[in-house]
């Protein structure tokens, strides 16, 4: 393994914030150098966070590329309205990265780290280098053989794996062509395609992956902080309940997500609203229900939450 780490973001101006939350916790928990490369809809949006991360003494580089769709491809089941097209852009690496990378993480911009990861994922690397495969992955959940996600995504080995953290053989990748096949296999699943890109992922590969260990894509919401900081590299934050949502504080309190953050933007949380009139109304909640005294600054959380409409 070389002394520098390669990590893939892929997202657009709306999750700026996250994402340099994320690359911000890796750098925190690293004693390599690590590059970065990010698909995004508008680079010159996330200029502002590239010169903030530019203080961390272990970042070697980050390239951020413009995404620029192909003419001939339509994202299937995509709506605009509620949806991002850049959970489409990893399908798209061979287009933008460099062909000297061997190995990268794939790595969604709702995930912190929060331990050193260094070592684990030399050992995922060079058990996924060692394989016939070319993605390393955590399985979500075992489908039974005749369920609707078996039928829809023609699963024959039941395993169905989230792809918020995906190692990738990068040169197998090329080698395969992936990025064709994927497209390939995109326009022919059509509208059976409900998760993005993951689905895309899922029903191509079919279970032929590398298991990586559930530290390095944790999801589960039933452990308290003691037990994630103690036992988890990578831990995602899956569903709706954000952590920079209102709704995402009121059932979950304050997040490790609104720890790194602050240390990023002096002590202030990070509130992001989706419907202005629900975030409101869960406000009114976490005052009324007393959960906002929980927090370790409420009287910020109240500023931030008025400064953010």
């Amino acid at each position: 393994m070389s002394d520098s780490r390669n990590f893939l973001l892929c997202f657009d101006e709306n999750y700026n914030i996250q994402a340099e939350v994320t690359i911000s916790s890796l750098l925190e928990n690293s004693n390599f150098k690590l590059k970065f490369y990010i698909i995004h809809d508008d680079p010159e949006s996330f200029e502002e966070s590239k010169k903030r991360l530019n203080s961390f003494s272990n970042l070697q580089s980050i390239e951020v590329y413009k995404f620029n769709k192909r003419q001939d491809i339509v994202f299937p089941n995509f709506d605009e309205s509620h949806m991002s097209e850049a959970t489409y852009y990893r399908l798209f690496l061979s287009d933008y990265l460099p062909r000297t990378i061997k190995n990268i993480i794939y790595i969604d911009p709702d995930v912190i780290c929060l331990n050193n990861f260094d070592a684990m994922i030399d050992i995922s690397f060079e058990i996924l280098n060692n394989s016939k495969y070319v993605i390393g992955a955590k399985t979500e959940h075992y489908e039974k053989s005749d369920n609707n996600t078996s039928t829809r995504l023609e699963l024959t080995r039941n395993k169905y794996f989230n792809a918020g953290v995906t190692f990738i053989d990068f040169e197998k990748w090329i080698d395969e062509s992936y990025t064709e096949k994927l497209i390939s296999h995109m326009d022919y699943m059509g509208d059976r395609v409900l998760w993005m890109d993951q689905c895309v992922l899922n029903s191509f590969l079919d279970g032929l992956y590398i298991e990586i260990p559930e530290q390095l894509n944790f999801t589960s919401r039933l452990h308290d902080k003691e037990f994630l900081l103690d036992e988890v590299v990578f831990y995602h934050f899956v569903g709706s309940r954000k952590p920079w949502t209102v709704k995402g504080v009121l059932s979950d309190g304050e997040s490790l997500y609104q720890h790194f953050h602050k240390k990023l933007f002096n002590n202030n949380y990070h509130i992001v609203h989706r419907y202005k009139r629900d975030s409101i109304y869960q406000f009114f909640k976490l005052i009324l229900s007393l959960k906002i005294l929980k927090l370790k600054n409420p009287s910020i959380y109240v500023r931030n939450f008025i400064d953010s409409f």
